[in-house]
């Protein structure tokens, strides 16, 4: 009876699974396919021998990465900059949508909406090339102007003071025009008698942005607050490699572009793959913890 009910109901919106099936079709292929290429963890791989032909190491490369005398730094330098990112970089989309969606004029709203998503397309070797360029204290322009203030020129990059700074300010310049395309949508289906009724009870701006605005985008944040807690393990792979160098490697270096110089610069494979896991499942364990307590506080979770 569940059965037939259940594909008179598909059939009945075909339509909606027709646009889903590439979605579906995708992740299938590129999320799960995958999966079964898992096992080079526990291997010693070898291309003679392929995924299934390779012997078993066990945690062998588990316990290599473990052992590695900057397994700990890798950690902590990962944790540190995602978490900056994440607590710092999470409001900002939010702040962007509420303060467009106050501009009345549309050209002007229009342009700075075009302006905030551009970034996002832009390569990041562009981006930190745009950086070298502006940033360089020789004849860079900031320092330039710096200069005609009376400051001493700045070494912005390839410097520990500001190095945070330069990674959290340039992936928040860089994302924060598209990340906020989902508040705004949000935003936008609020219904607009709950604004007149605070006309009407004597609110001004602020008061409807914090009694009416936020409210209405506040399930919308927990989840996306959930779906980014699982990339507490991972900084961001193109960012750091292209920003981070010799004199800023003791708090640069990260558990990404480790990965990708132990599989792809040195050919360890089953070691990276074993590293890699090991972001996973502590990237889902998180995710089903931030989840559990956003169900228990605020009532709102993915699951």
């Amino acid at each position: 009876m569940f059965d037939s009910v259940l594909w008179r109901r598909i059939w009945r919106h075909k339509l909606f699974y027709l646009f889903m099936l590439p979605g579906i079709i995708w992740f299938f292929l590129f999320s799960y396919v995958p999966l079964f290429g898992i096992q080079v963890a526990f291997r010693d791989f070898m291309y003679t021998g392929g995924f299934t032909g390779s012997p078993w190491a066990g945690l062998k490369y588990f316990n290599q990465f473990f052992d590695y005398y900057q397994s700990f730094e890798l950690i902590r330098n990962t944790i540190i900059i995602s978490l900056m990112k994440l607590l710092i970089g999470f409001a900002m989309p939010i702040a962007l949508a509420i303060l467009l969606n106050e501009v009345r004029n549309v050209m002007f709203k229009k342009v700075v909406q075009t302006l905030s998503y551009l970034p996002y397309f832009v390569s990041w070797i562009v981006v930190v090339t745009l950086m070298q360029r502006l940033l360089t204290p020789y004849g860079g322009p900031v320092n330039d102007l710096l200069g005609s203030m009376g400051v001493e020129p700045i070494q912005f990059l390839n410097n520990t003071t500001w190095f945070y700074q330069m990674i959290v300010g340039s992936d928040i310049w860089k994302n924060i025009g598209w990340n906020s395309i989902i508040y705004m949508a949000a935003i936008a289906g609020i219904d607009q008698q709950l604004y007149e009724a605070a006309k009407i009870d004597g609110a001004g701006r602020f008061r409807q942005i914090w009694h009416v605005t936020l409210p209405g985008i506040r399930n919308i944040a927990v989840i996306l607050f959930i779906l980014s807690a699982g990339s507490l393990m991972s900084a961001g792979y193109e960012q750091l490699l292209l920003l981070n160098g010799p004199a800023t490697a003791a708090i640069g270096s990260v558990l990404d572009v480790h990965v990708i110089g132990a599989g792809l610069s040195e050919g360890r494979l089953s070691y990276a793959a074993a590293v890699g896991l090991f972001q996973s499942v502590i990237a889902f364990i998180l995710i089903l913890t931030v989840n559990r307590i956003a169900r228990k506080v605020s009532d709102v979770s993915l699951f």
